[in-house]
């Protein structure tokens, strides 16, 4: 029997097009053929056209921009910038309560009997901070810049939230926020930034709170060219400023002509578990300062 294959047996014969062993001559150009760019860029010459100048140029000055940050502003620039004397500034503080019977609110906020709440949810929270992680002391190698901004977070938030519940306004609460000044010149990275979103893309500054774990000397000058910042780009108005260790606190005001601010004021000590009622009447005044800025800071008069 004969078994039927499904290959053929032979290979296929391949079809030439021209005759074996004929060569055919190809013309040859004498001009060599002109390489593309795969970029569709003419390649340099070597020579520096004015076009070129100016893209550097515009390069150069686009690394110029922003180039000052706050903590890099010296003492003399920041007195020049902001229009005074730091000594004289230190010597005109002024006492908290009179900070507050100065300002002139814009908007209604809370009632007394809302704040007298916020104030009760603040010490709790104090309280149970301290309990947690101890009372914020620099002689202690625990304490470090985070231990502050977490304190600052449990005072802030409460009169925040209802600020916000009670008068509607849309106030928003930005962590590591950077504010650049108008005319390009400062530029700063600011931890806490209260910001009335008025609309898209219009946002007002409202206040900054500026944490650091020592003496509230330290980050001032920083702050205050914060300030600035904020009214320029405010377009006028009022916007308010925090300065503080954990345990002192330090108002300031900026109303785009001049700075004032308050003397030092605690906010929580040791003992303040057992002395409610202490704290409520002196600590307390923290919760006062902060309304008193939301109810005024980042609005301008039409």
């Amino acid at each position: 029997m004969f078994r039927i294959t499904t290959k053929l047996a032979f290979r296929p014969t391949r079809i030439c097009r021209y005759p074996p062993g004929v060569h055919y001559a190809c013309r040859v150009s004498s001009t060599p053929k002109k390489q593309r760019n795969p970029k569709g860029k003419t390649a340099s010459s070597g020579v520096t056209t004015e076009e070129d100048t100016t893209s550097t140029q515009k390069k150069q000055t686009t690394n110029l921009k922003y180039q000052t940050p706050y903590s890099k502003v010296s003492m003399p620039e920041a007195e020049k910038r902001l229009g005074l004397k730091f000594a004289n500034f230190e010597r005109s503080a002024i006492p908290v309560g009179q900070m507050l019977e100065e300002a002139k609110p814009m908007i209604k906020g809370l009632t007394n009997d809302q704040v007298q709440q916020t104030k009760e949810i603040v010490f709790e929270n104090i309280v149970r901070f301290i309990e947690a992680k101890g009372y914020p002391m620099e002689s202690d190698e625990d304490f470090k810049e985070a231990k502050v901004n977490d304190l600052v977070l449990l005072i802030i938030l409460p009169i925040l939230s209802d600020f916000r519940r009670a008068t509607g306004r849309d106030l928003m609460l930005r962590r590591e926020k950077e504010i650049i000044a108008a005319d390009s010149e400062t530029r700063g990275l600011l931890e806490f930034v209260g910001i009335d979103i008025i609309g898209i893309p219009d946002e007002k500054f409202v206040f900054i709170v500026e944490p650091k774990r020592s003496s509230v000397g330290n980050p001032k000058r920083q702050c205050l060219l914060a300030l600035k910042d904020m009214a320029d780009n405010n377009g006028g108005g009022i916007v308010y400023g925090f300065v503080t260790s954990g345990e002192q606190w330090q108002m300031i005001r900026y109303d785009h002509m001049a700075f004032t601010q308050t003397d030092r004021f605690p906010v929580l000590f040791s003992s303040m578990r057992h002395e409610k009622d202490i704290w409520l009447k002196e600590g307390s005044v923290i919760i006062d300062c902060i309304h008193t800025a939301l109810r005024s800071g980042g609005l301008v008069a039409a």
